[in-house]
């Protein structure tokens, strides 16, 4: 079986998509097939048509259209597989450009492919709600993790602070949706270092002066100091609003971290039952009781490590990968 893997043109900073498919293609048993990445990103018709007439030329057995690029669908034609890994946070804008993309984006292209994948329970949910026509093509198929997390061989640059004697509460990413500035109030008065993922705005650069908070920020790190964020950390703290997944809950995890996050889908079900503390993302007070509680209770923070490493076994690269299979085998029918 030849199976045409159809990825988006990358920018710098966004391979999310690239670094997924990549675990997965690793761990698949299956022979044959290639990585397409089409030639242009920007979306105008010009490149839009040299896009489409690529991905013509490029046609497999079966082809797979890994995500961000769905109107690839009009050339791959039915023996294809869309992979959507977001719904709903992509349709804003005015009514007309809401339409469009609905039409564009999921209408059409659901319309034409023989099978759909998304990452989680919730992400389905979602598109059954926009393409309520294709409800039968829908396959959960969630993320793997990174095995990398697991090679702690590099050293972060020389302003990591490696040697503090506090407990460390992790957290991951700066947009709106990480829920950071609640995570940054309810943190206020504790006695331990806030690591910081992502690029803060001037706004949250005052509000942790404001609360006093002893921090270190990252950015732009690549995934081996990542990494060893992941291991240094006591506890990961990951309150999010919404999430289409939630790959900080098993990359936690996997290196034996315990985690608290959101008791909102998805995270619920990518953390499993036990996997984790569980607290009200818009409560500032429930966060904060959280994290003193995983911080300062040893017991209660290595039973939900070892929960977390039972639950995580769910998302090992092999299962991921025959989960794709096993779609590619339903396409060729």
């Amino acid at each position: 079986m030849k199976v045409n893997l159809f990825f988006r043109k990358p920018v710098s900073g966004f391979r999310s998509i690239e670094e997924l498919f990549a675990i997965v293609q690793n761990a698949m048993t299956m022979a044959g097939g290639q990585r397409l990445e089409v030639p242009n990103k920007e979306i105008t018709w010009n490149n839009i048509w040299e896009n489409l007439a690529f991905a013509k030329r490029n046609k497999g057995q079966v082809n797979h259209i890994t995500g961000d690029v769905h109107y690839l669908a009009f050339a791959t034609g039915r023996n294809t597989v869309l992979t959507i890994h977001d719904a709903y946070s992509v349709i804003s804008g005015s009514l007309l450009k809401k339409v469009m993309i609905k039409l564009f984006w999921f209408w059409l292209p659901a319309l034409m492919v023989k099978r759909i994948t998304t990452i989680s329970e919730k992400s389905k949910k979602e598109l059954e709600q926009i393409v309520p026509f294709a409800k039968r093509k829908i396959r959960v198929i969630p993320n793997p993790y990174n095995p990398k997390l697991l090679e702690e061989n590099s050293l972060l640059h020389s302003s990591f602070d490696a040697d503090t004697s506090k407990p460390i509460v992790l957290h991951l990413g700066t947009k709106s949706n990480k829920n950071l500035e609640r995570t940054i109030e309810a943190m206020e008065g504790l006695p331990y270092k806030m690591y910081i993922l992502g690029k803060l705005s001037d706004e949250q650069a005052i509000l942790l002066a404001k609360h006093h908070i002893d921090f270190h920020a990252f950015f732009n790190l690549p995934y081996s100091e990542v990494a060893r964020l992941y291991h240094r950390c006591t506890v990961v703290c990951f309150a999010s609003l919404y999430e289409g997944f939630g790959m900080p809950i098993i990359e936690a995890q996997l290196v034996g971290k315990p985690v608290i996050t959101s008791n909102v889908d998805p995270m619920p079900w990518v953390a499993g039952a036990d996997g984790a503390h569980f607290v009200d993302p818009y409560s500032t007070k429930d966060i904060r009781n959280g994290i003193r509680r995983v911080v300062e209770d040893e017991g209660y923070r290595k039973q939900l490590a070892a929960k977390g490493s039972e639950n995580v076994l769910r998302f090992e690269p092999q299962k991921i990968a025959k989960m794709y299979e096993d779609v590619y085998r339903e396409v060729l029918g």
